[in-house]
Parts: C-alpha cells; sequence; structure tokens
C-alpha cells in the first residue's frame, strides 16, 4: 500500500448549510479531545484538532460543508498527522474520523446521547489462550507419567 498524508471520509446529511454550520461549531462543547483551531469562511471550512484519548496523538481533522440544495449538504473530513508524518496503514487516523463523524450525527441531532466514541475492547482472548495451552500442557505431561510408569 502507498504511503499518504491522510484519509479522507465524505458523507451527505439531510441538513441546511447554516445547520451544519452551526452543528461543527458546537461539537467541542460536548466532546473534550475535539478543539476548534480555524475557519475560514470564505471555504466553508474548518480546522479541528482531535486528541485520541487512549494515546497521546493529535490529529487535524479539516471539515468542508458544501450545499447541495436547501435540504441536504455534503459533509467532508480531511484527517491528517498533526506532525505532517506519512503512514500506509493508520487504524487510529480512521477511529478518529469515525469519532468525528459520530459526534457530528449526535450535533445535527441535538442529542448528546448519540455520540459514542471509539473504546478499545480489552484483550481476554491472549488470556484465554494462554490459560488453555498451559492447560493442555499440565494434561499431557500428566498422562504421559501415567504412560512411563
Amino acid at each position: 500500500m502507498p504511503r499518504q498524508n491522510f484519509l479522507s471520509r465524505e458523507s451527505f446529511v439531510e441538513a441546511t448549510e447554516v445547520q451544519a454550520r452551526e452543528s461543527l461549531l458546537s461539537i467541542p462543547v460536548f466532546v473534550p479531545n475535539i478543539k476548534l483551531m480555524a475557519e475560514n469562511i470564505k471555504l466553508q471550512s474548518f480546522k479541528f484538532c482531535y486528541q485520541l484519548p487512549q494515546k497521546n496523538t493529535e490529529y487535524y481533522v479539516d471539515v468542508t460543508i458544501l450545499p447541495l440544495d436547501t435540504q441536504f449538504t455534503r459533509i467532508c473530513l480531511h484527517g491528517e498527522h498533526s506532525n505532517g508524518e506519512a503512514f500506509s496503514d493508520d487504524a487510529d487516523m480512521a477511529i478518529a474520523l469515525h469519532d468525528f463523524e459520530s459526534a457530528i450525527e449526535a450535533a445535527l441531532k441535538g442529542d448528546v446521547s448519540v455520540y459514542k466514541p471509539y473504546k478499545p475492547k480489552e484483550k481476554k482472548s491472549k488470556n484465554f489462550f494462554q490459560v488453555t495451552v498451559a492447560l493442555a500442557a499440565s494434561a499431557g505431561i500428566f498422562t504421559l507419567r501415567k504412560k512411563l510408569s
């Protein structure tokens, strides 16, 4: 996979341009790890800083809105590392864009409970595997002792 500097996502929402803009500006109020950095009124774009809660990693997310008609708006998310680092695959940035989409959806609906940030699952399978191997080894040693005696 070639190296790249950004990830992009776009979606279409059922909201006017004004509603989409107001919703975007309200996101930092209820999501503490998203901060508004700049707004370009002419280009109808916003620059946010997203900090991944589990790690000390920051991403810049540029959001542009484009009114399609009186009822629908196109929202484009463009995420990149804050230091401009290139990457071939970055799951954390994909998580950041997913969280940002969830925050936009919650802001448009006006319901903070809709916002579902990513929470990593605990790795129980690794412990299960270790316990299973230990039990199998114990059983093998036990049966080997019986055969040898």
